[in-house]
């Protein structure tokens, strides 16, 4: 029975072609599942105009991909990070972070899943980055990752204080977290 794949199967063809398969598994399987319909004359004539529309949506689909790919390519995404000593980041620089970046320095949007960096980013410096737009389409780029403008405990470089930012008013010089010092208050406040 020929018949017309309304969508693609796997190990018998694409949306929209022509093909010849068993009866039972036309009618009782691609058939009533809506994964192909019978080939009449209306229906062949039908499914061409369907790969036209198709294949028009693909190409403006790609020409769109390849205008963000150009966007993209060859360009200096930059990120500031808080850092440690010699230049470690607390924490990595993900894709994640990458496709934010892009999106606000170059009005782009990038899915995080289609960056990939060429090794992990621990320390501050410049590396390389690929998005992978699919259809052969791909854009290499720079990530250059730079410490924040603040210090290293949060306060401001040009005025920076003895006392961290983050440090309670009660427990400076002792060593205790803001956390600490908070849960040491309500257990001082409330006895039981």
């Amino acid at each position: 029975m020929k018949v017309i794949l309304t969508q693609s199967v796997p190990g018998v063809g694409e949306a929209g072609v022509i093909k010849e398969v068993a009866d039972g598994y036309a009618r009782n399987y691609l058939i009533p599942k809506k994964l192909a319909m019978p080939a009449t004359r209306g229906s062949i004539k039908q499914a061409e105009t369907q790969a036209e529309a198709l294949a028009r949506k693909e190409n403006k689909q790609r020409l769109d991909l390849q205008k963000t790919a150009s966007v993209l390519d060859g360009k200096l995404v930059k990120i500031r990070a808080r850092t440690g000593s010699e230049n470690r980041l607390y924490g990595s620089v993900t894709a994640a972070d990458v496709a934010d970046a892009a999106t606000k320095q170059l009005g782009i949007t990038i899915d995080r899943r289609k960056i990939e960096l060429a090794e992990a980013i621990h320390r501050t410096g410049t590396y390389a980055a690929t998005a992978d737009f699919g259809s052969g389409i791909v854009a290499s780029f720079q990530v250059e990752v730079a410490p924040e403008a603040s210090g290293a405990f949060g306060g401001n470089v040009a005025g920076a204080s003895e006392e961290p930012a983050g440090s309670p008013q009660g427990g400076a010089g002792t060593g205790q977290s803001a956390t600490e010092a908070t849960a040491e208050q309500e257990v001082e406040a409330n006895p039981t």
